[in-house]
């Protein structure tokens, strides 16, 4: 319980503060949202690619082995995002993140429980991670977080048959991330886009809402990684590189007035005349996911400490595509 406070309580502060959570312009929502979705496709498969960064870049065979090679354990950590990639959508919402941060930039974080194995007959090893939490957060809404992945890695040098000679590895993998962040109000009023008609007015009066950011992407991961063991010290690096399939946007769910088919045909016409996407309305408030793919760029490194059968792991790791950076903290049993 305590821990799961710790969370709430970071992911809160670190993403939104304490201000109200809505916003008061369509057309200005829908401007943020575009701007939200198009920096969140460069920052989440960053934040997807922790775990799984074990010093070993080849953690050896499973079978035959004496003895066999596997291990488990938990890695925890954070990257950062540029401030403005949620500040521009939460100052729509009323909202602000606190300052304080590294220089324009927020602390996102994340953990896992992690699992490897080393190979059969062939010099792989294959890795599964998986961390998970929901409903923290504090009095201004709350967060939920998902990431699950997996790889395999094929050595291409076996350091552990030569003591002259590293480990190096290829590996390939495939990640998921989700998360969203919800709050409540018991009304809002907003308004709708320049030259749109609707019945009510100009503006929409909503109660009993349920306001919220959502974010998720798919990832198909492939690195490359050196390592070499001295005493009980091992040094390693890596390169990745992520192609990477996201969704981002909003939703709001309310007691909303009734809305004609024209009427939402008028605000649809125009958010497109100005240029920006057109909302997804439901009987029960509206929403806008904007899709993203495109390529991402890291390098990783570090140094764990082998401690007989446990392994202590600290790694950096920086995004060429947005210029952000992250650290994980590992600890596992290890054979």
């Amino acid at each position: 319980m305590e821990k799961k406070k710790i969370w709430g309580f970071i992911l809160g502060m670190a993403l939104f503060g304490t201000a109200p959570l809505f916003p008061q312009d369509l057309a200005d929502l829908q401007r943020a949202a575009g701007e939200f979705s198009g920096a969140l496709a460069k920052s989440l498969p960053f934040n997807s690619a922790l775990g799984l960064n074990w010093a070993d870049a080849y953690v050896g065979m499973f079978l035959p082995g004496i003895p066999p090679h596997f291990g488990a354990g938990i890695a925890l950590g954070y990257t950062t995002m540029d401030l403005e990639v949620f500040d521009g959508l939460l100052r729509q919402f009323d909202l602000s993140v606190p300052g304080g941060f590294n220089l324009g930039r927020m602390v996102f974080p994340g953990y896992v429980a992690e699992a490897r194995i080393g190979g059969f007959i062939l010099p792989f090893d294959a890795g599964l991670k998986f961390g998970v939490f929901e409903n923290l957060g504090n009095s201004s809404g709350a967060m939920d977080y998902f990431l699950g992945g997996g790889e395999f890695r094929y050595a291409l040098i076996d350091g552990k048959k030569n003591l002259l000679l590293p480990n190096l590895s290829l590996g390939v993998g495939l990640n998921y991330l989700s998360g969203s962040f919800t709050g409540s109000k018991s009304s809002l009023v907003i308004s709708v886009p320049p030259g749109a008609t609707v019945s009510g007015g100009d503006t929409l009066a909503l109660s009993n809402v349920e306001a919220g950011l959502r974010w998720e992407t798919m990832t198909l991961d492939f690195k490359a990684q050196v390592s070499k063991s001295f005493l009980i010290i091992t040094p390693y690096a890596g390169l990745g590189t992520s192609h990477a399939w996201s969704n981002a946007g909003y939703s709001v769910e309310a007691d909303i007035p009734a809305l004609s088919d024209a009427d939402r045909s008028s605000i649809n016409a125009a958010l497109e005349n100005a240029g920006l996407e057109g909302v997804d309305f439901s009987g029960r408030g509206f929403s806008t996911t904007l899709k993203e793919t495109g390529w991402s760029f890291r390098v990783f490194g570090g140094v764990s400490v082998n401690l007989a059968l446990f392994r202590l792991d600290l790694t950096g790791l920086y995004n060429f595509s947005d210029g952000n950076y992250g650290v994980t903290l590992g600890g596992r049993f290890q054979i």
